[in-house]
């Protein structure tokens, strides 16, 4: 048994995953600001559950996706002024993850492969992914053949390999 206390435990899960989530889910294909409210819903649910929670990371990603996709969906409903600015003031809160090259790349995918590659960039196996996302493994590990396959013929029509 831990002699930390529940506050010092996921304090600790908190500061070590909250920009990695974050950054996942934009990998993903979240707007920033679905990704920090998905994460942060996530978080508020791990709490409710810790004494539950064998593996807090690993949940707490997993919920963290399944946020953001309710979000998505939700959003989705009202998305009739998607021309205009979110603000007229700047947004000057990108994270370096907005814009590493990563990113730009799978955003070029369809959205299921580009799905599967962050979860594989962040470390997860099909397994994994298969989980959290409610596929069959046989369906991550096709859809992760054909966002590689994909990202090889982007990458060689952009000169890089």
């Amino acid at each position: 048994m831990s002699t930390e206390s529940f506050e010092e435990q996921f304090e600790s899960v908190f500061r070590e995953s909250l920009h990695r989530l974050i950054g996942f889910l934009i990998t993903a294909g979240a707007r920033r600001v679905d990704a920090e409210d998905a994460v942060q819903m996530a978080f508020i649910e791990l709490a409710n559950a810790w004494d539950s929670v064998t593996h807090p990371v690993a949940w707490v990603r997993r919920v963290s996706f399944r946020m953001w996709t309710k979000i998505t969906a939700k959003n989705r409903l009202y998305d009739l002024h998607d021309g205009l600015p979110e603000s007229t003031q700047p947004d000057s809160s990108d994270d370096l993850v907005e814009k590493s090259q990563v990113v730009l790349f799978l955003r070029r995918l369809p959205p299921l492969q580009q799905t599967v590659m962050a979860f594989a960039y962040d470390g997860c196996s099909p397994v994994e992914t298969a989980e959290a996302t409610g596929m069959s493994t046989v369906n991550v590990r096709q859809n992760l053949h054909r966002a590689r396959a994909n990202l090889a013929r982007i990458l060689k029509a952009e000169g890089i390999c």
